[in-house]
């Protein structure tokens, strides 16, 4: 059973869900736990507010589950209803300004956000270097504007496209597409002014 289920669709998946499988939605669960949580933990402040709201997301994942239409996929309706938790998280919230910079603690949360653009100057066998540049670019990541970083996060660490990311933001493809070219413009920078290149 185990192995039928593993090798199923999301979108098989989320059916069997929607159907009573209490197995299914573990295999969902467990493809998307991780990077569902550290799309939430990097546009918030704190692991447990990130928390919070990841239980949040998977709250109304469950209680949604049989209004799946498959009209987009799994991933992108999964993504689409943690961006609207965190939307209305931000209108609720009194301190909305603070809780759109993320403030990362890298020793304890690590994963692969920075390798997009962190590939170009990484040096073999350099690993002080590696995580010095890591730490350059997480920091780069809090300076972006909100929309810039959401983009960012979506398509590099949840690897959207640009499409369904105008999907999951309810926003317009080309407004889209100008956010991840000015988020990856201002991390550039970032990286170059810290670093003392010259672009």
């Amino acid at each position: 059973m185990t192995e039928s289920i593993t090798e199923k669709t999301d979108e098989q998946l989320i059916k069997d869900y929607a159907g009573g499988s209490h197995f299914a939605f573990e295999a969902l669960y467990k493809r998307y736990k991780n990077p569902t949580y550290h799309y939430c933990f990097r546009q918030v402040s704190t692991p447990a507010l990130a928390d919070e709201l990841h239980q949040d997301v998977w709250l109304k994942v469950i209680k949604s589950a049989a209004q799946f239409k498959q009209q987009s996929s799994f991933k992108t309706w999964l993504y689409k209803i943690a961006h609207n938790t965190l939307m209305d998280y931000y209108r609720k919230s009194e301190k909305r300004k603070h809780l759109m910079i993320i403030q990362t603690n890298t020793r304890e949360h690590h994963d692969n956000s920075g390798e997009a653009y962190s590939q170009e100057q990484q040096q073999p066998d350099n690993k002080l270097q590696n995580k010095q540049l890591q730490k350059l670019l997480l920091n780069g990541i809090e300076e972006l504007p909100r929309e810039q970083k959401e983009v960012f996060l979506l398509h590099e660490i949840s690897g959207l496209s640009l499409h369904d990311i105008a999907l999951v933001t309810q926003s317009s493809f080309e407004s889209t597409k100008s956010r991840l070219r000015y988020a990856g413009k201002k991390l550039h920078r970032h990286l170059a002014r810290h670093l003392g290149v010259e672009l």
